[in-house]
């Protein structure tokens, strides 16, 4: 019995480690799946923590997970997992039940699961956690009390850290599929198809075959059908081109995002949040991507005339296009954040707490 109980004790360390790394090295995207959850709850009045709680929430679930894997304070570690279950197991139920959040964020960006499959899962787990809370007579603890709290704190410390940099910079691990070398342009295999349609004079009924394979050379065919139309059978785009459209509403995807000339994309999905300390970063690296004869462009889905207000109050002059603002989120984790492109591959990605310089734009020009 002993040897089952650290055995799952283990597996759910396990698992709650790899939970709470996952949240916590991209906060921007925990913080989003946060404010997905008060909208739907209408708990408007904890949007202001959403960010602070992105943070706290994936760093107690490491630490719990962390003592649990080492044997720190195991008794304790326990029954902090049960208290995290004790709330996400009604929650992921109710989830299941109404589909309130379609993906309730467990595991980050790294894995998607139903909202049924987190349900069963998280039966499973708390399952588990009785079973060891049952036979905690076998967990004690291996070093010094003082050695213990040691850990972890250090184990917090860790996780913190890695929230902070994500925030800083970008996630350390990019969970996102917009990861740098993804190539956005479609299957260059996938070709438009085109047809033509055909009406039976004598029954009137219509005919389609591909432009290419109709029979044209067929002189009895070609007399007893007329000719109707055509219809274009456009190739699949790839999944992961984000549309952008300018402000007429054209779509300047391809001018934009498949250009084979380097371009630089800054991307704000909020404009409000380009001050005057963020406008002046951008303008450094604006000004060397004109040295560079690189094209530039502003990307968001803030409205057309915040957008002409921001760029006039911050003596920005680029193109502006325009893209959905989810798109956008899990394009960078940054607001403004830059997003270096050659010919639809993404070559590099910063934030404005990255130094604009030359060599920063050597993946992108090579």
């Amino acid at each position: 019995m002993k040897k089952a109980v650290h055995i799952v004790r283990i597996l759910i360390g396990l698992l709650f480690v790899f939970s709470g790394f996952v949240k916590a090295v991209d906060p921007w995207g925990f913080q989003f799946k946060l404010e997905d959850y008060f909208i739907a709850f209408n708990w408007d009045f904890f949007m202001p923590f959403a960010l602070f709680l992105a943070i706290l929430v994936p760093a107690a679930e490491f630490i719990i997970g962390f003592a649990l894997l080492l044997n720190l304070k195991p008794k304790y570690a326990i029954w902090g997992a049960l208290i995290f279950m004790a709330f996400f197991l009604p929650l992921t139920l109710y989830l299941a039940i109404t589909d309130a959040v379609s993906d309730c964020g467990c595991f980050g960006e790294a894995i998607k699961l139903s909202n049924w499959n987190t349900f069963y899962k998280n039966i499973i787990i708390t399952a588990a956690i009785i079973f060891v809370i049952w036979q905690r007579k076998y967990l004690k603890s291996w070093l010094k009390n003082a050695v213990e709290w040691i850990l972890i704190a250090v184990s917090g410390l860790f996780i913190i850290g890695v929230s902070v940099y994500g925030l800083t910079y970008l996630p350390i691990v990019d969970f996102l599929p917009y990861k740098i070398g993804v190539d956005l342009k479609p299957d260059p295999n996938l070709k438009d198809k085109y047809f033509v349609i055909y009406k039976n004079k004598t029954t009137g009924q219509l005919e389609e075959y591909p432009a290419n394979q109709y029979p044209w050379d067929d002189s009895l065919w070609m007399a007893e059908h007329e000719f109707v139309d055509t219809r274009v059978e456009k190739a699949a785009k790839s999944a992961l081109l984000i549309l952008t459209y300018d402000n007429d509403g054209n779509d300047v995807t391809d001018s934009v995002l498949l250009s084979k000339k380097p371009t630089m994309l800054i991307v704000s999905y909020d404009i409000k949040k380009v001050n005057p300390k963020t406008a002046t970063k951008l303008k450094e690296w604006i000004n060397i991507a004109n040295k560079f004869n690189v094209n530039t462009f502003l990307i968001t889905s803030s409205d057309e005339n915040l957008v002409k207000k921001q760029l006039k109050n911050s003596q920005i002059d680029i193109p502006y296009v325009f893209a959905d603002d989810i798109a956008l989120k899990m394009l960078i984790r940054a607001n403004p954040g830059i997003v270096m492109m050659r010919d639809g591959v993404i070559k590099a990605k910063y934030t404005l707490n990255h130094k604009a310089n030359e060599k920063k734009f050597d993946k992108l020009l090579r």
